[in-house]
């Protein structure tokens, strides 16, 4: 049985190592700045080691790889080297260390593999799905004498090719020795501190933004190639980690008045030890600047990205020439510049200098003229609908309002249309025709819904373990 650390050993032995390393004042300039600025990031730090349980089915005869290449990939011993305590590090501007991470194993587990069925619910007599592959691993590992209460969470390594997938907030993660890159678990790793797939702006489908790393494997070439990893990145926008509170809020430029015409400049959002914003925001939008570098060196060139985030799913919006990203001479806007009676949004790129690592964006937002409930009213009157205001319905007299997108919005659309429909104007048997065409409508919007609320993920689209370079 191993003997682990305590917490606080492990935190200050990563304190230590990471930023107190000042050798002497003959060798390595001593800046009280950059250590204030580390002490007070130091402060905000969250330990989050995670345990790796490697494990393979019982008539599973191949050789073992050595426990090095997951240590290289997991814990303290790859670091600098791109590995996930780096990524998660720089994906959370220095809140997340996960250094602490341990690999054991390997197990045998009492199952075949013919007894693995995967992501099928409930689970089969006399088989184990991905819940009881997670189960089946933790027992082994605490058999063993591993206290996994020392661990934030889990990720289960099967030999081979297994399955791929995270547990959206569960902190643990199955993978296999075709997943084994930061590109694939930096994604279901980050379902497991609570992240859901990135999505496009006007759709409900998941993995819908290349410049995210909750979309990787859909977009293979926005992957960087790494010699030992196989591949790396891309990075989180600005929002996705928001949501998890890993976003330097001190490093975002916001204001609080309501009409402005600014000239700003960002660093790349990564780059939390350069000075500067690293990101800015106009009402529900996060603006970031992405450069082809470290975790996105994949990406085809630098650019400007703008998000907002919805339950759970952060949605890349596009500019408005339609490119997806958003570079010199190009713009984000929401509204008519001249229709001021709904308001008016503009993101405008104005200079990108990849040699300074800067650039240069405009923002201006003027407000509505009206409220939101007379805007609807308004948009109804005047024949038209606000750009991305949301709506409501009237339910007892109590006002519900409803997302802009979405779902809901669907299936509200869907309901209105059902009860608006008229038997004597197009007859019963159009009526009925019709009506089953909004029912259907209905179920997939519920089981797109109802797909939202489920506790782990499918392994990203392209992932095929057997075309793995991964071994």
């Amino acid at each position: 049985m191993k003997t682990i650390p305590s917490q606080t050993e492990t935190q200050m032995e990563t304190f230590e190592e990471s930023h107190l390393s000042i050798k002497s004042r003959h060798t390595q300039e001593f800046n009280l700045a950059k250590i204030i600025a580390e002490l007070r990031t130091y402060r905000d730090r969250v330990i989050s080691p995670w345990a790796i349980i490697l494990v393979r089915f019982s008539d599973d005869t191949d050789p073992l790889p050595p426990l090095t290449k997951y240590e290289d990939l997991f814990t303290r011993r790859g670091r600098g080297d791109l590995n996930m305590v780096d990524f998660f590090y720089e994906m959370s501007h220095h809140k997340i260390d996960i250094s602490g991470s341990r690999v054991f194993g390997w197990y045998t587990l009492d199952q075949r593999r013919a007894d693995y069925v995967g992501n099928v619910y409930p689970q089969p007599v006399g088989k184990i799905n991905r819940n009881g592959l997670l189960d089946a691993a933790r027992a082994k590992a605490i058999a063993a004498g591993v206290n996994l209460a020392d661990y934030s969470g889990v990720v289960v390594s099967g030999l081979n090719a297994v399955d791929l997938c995270g547990w959206v907030g569960g902190m643990a993660a199955l993978c296999d020795s075709f997943s084994l890159s930061p590109s694939l678990m930096g994604q279901e790793m980050g379902h497991g501190y609570g992240l859901d797939h990135a999505r496009l702006n006007g759709s409900t489908e998941d993995y819908r933004d290349p410049w995210d790393v909750m979309s990787t494997a859909a977009y293979p070439w926005m992957e960087a190639d790494h010699s030992e990893f196989t591949k790396v990145g891309p990075g989180l926008n600005a929002w996705s980690m928001r949501s998890l509170g890993w976003l330097d809020e001190t490093r975002v430029w916001s204001t609080t008045s309501n009409a402005f015409d600014t000239t700003i400049q960002l660093r790349p959002l990564h780059s939390h030890e350069l000075s500067g914003h690293l990101a800015a925001q106009i009402g529900e939008y996060l603006i970031e600047f992405r450069i082809p570098e470290r975790w996105d060196a994949a990406i085809p060139r630098p650019c400007i990205l703008v998000h907002r985030f919805n339950s759970n799913h952060s949605y890349l919006m596009p500019a408005h020439s339609g490119s997806q990203d958003i570079v010199a001479g190009d713009k984000f806007q929401e509204g008519i510049p001249d229709l001021s009676i709904f308001g008016y949004k503009l993101v405008e790129v104005v200079q990108i200098d990849v040699a300074s690592k800067t650039a240069i964006i405009r923002l201006r937002q003027h407000p509505s003229s009206i409220r939101d409930i007379e805007k609807e009213i308004a948009a109804k009157v005047l024949g038209g609908i606000p750009v991305d205001g949301e709506g409501f319905i009237i339910i007892g007299g109590k006002i519900i309002r409803v997302p802009p997108r979405g779902p809901i919005t669907e299936i509200v659309k869907q309901l209105s249309n059902y009860l608006e429909l008229d038997n004597f104007t197009i007859g019963r048997a159009n009526a009925i025709s019709i009506q089953k065409q909004i029912l259907e409508s209905i179920i997939i919007s519920t089981a797109s819904l109802h797909q939202e609320t489920l506790p782990f993920s499918e392994h990203p689209p392209g992932y095929n373990h057997k075309s793995s370079e991964n071994h």
